[in-house]
């Protein structure tokens, strides 16, 4: 598949509130396009003045055997303007999308363990999705961290029987679900890790203390609101 850099206009279908504060947008799948799960994309506003930065990276949600186009992000109570005006989109509405982007994607050949923060779950559902369309022999972890209990997806990865699924609400908690993963595996699985720069660093920091090597884990860090 090519990685080449195309440009689209997609129209939003629908929008879901999960919480407080995150947000799935569900766009139509437009003409041609062609990514892999675990990707990201440029997203900016079509006819919208926005101040400050015009342009957000979102990851795509979404598997390429959904009818959906699909980004999360979280939106806080006072957000960037281009988030407000997410806000303001009604169905129908559209954006533009250029893409894809990142080398956040499945690796067949090792066991998976995903590490999300939050928000950082958006790339991790869709290659999820991926893995039970592909009916990989390995095994999948999911340690999937939030310190609400606001986990979304939550209840599509409940369905998951070959997925392995640890939901923590505090640092400590996780660091001990990621220890036992980290020496369970150590280098014969990739280590998924998203979420805010922090906890990608800090999990980073972590799993590299316990033996795993740098080339095992791929991570996607999620900037500003």
């Amino acid at each position: 598949m090519s990685d080449e850099i195309k440009r689209f206009v997609i129209e939003l279908i629908n929008v879901n509130k999960i919480g407080e504060d995150y947000y799935v947008f569900d766009f139509k799948i437009p003409n041609n396009l062609s990514y892999k799960e675990g990707q990201y994309g440029v997203f900016m506003h079509v006819d919208k003045e926005i101040e400050g930065r015009k342009v957000r990276a979102f990851s795509i949600a979404s598997s390429k055997e959904e009818e959906v186009f699909k980004i999360a992000t979280k939106i806080i109570e006072v957000p960037s303007d281009f988030k407000y005006k997410m806000l303001e989109l009604k169905i129908g509405d559209t954006m533009t999308y250029d893409g894809p982007m990142g080398s956040f994607i499945l690796e067949e050949e090792y066991h998976s363990v995903f590490i999300a923060g939050g928000i950082g779950i958006t790339p991790i559902r869709g290659i999820i999705k991926q893995i039970e369309k592909l009916n990989i022999n390995k095994e999948v972890v999911l340690i999937y961290s939030e310190p609400r209990a606001i986990y979304p997806f939550k209840d599509e990865f409940d369905k998951l029987s070959f997925v392995e699924k640890h939901y923590k609400t505090n640092t400590k908690n996780t660091q001990e679900i990621i220890e036992k993963a980290a020496n369970k595996y150590l280098n014969k699985a990739i280590y998924y890790v998203a979420g805010s720069p922090g906890f990608v660093g800090g999990v980073k920091e972590q799993l590299v203390n316990n033996g795993v090597s740098i080339s095992q884990i791929k991570f996607d860090r999620f900037n500003g609101y």
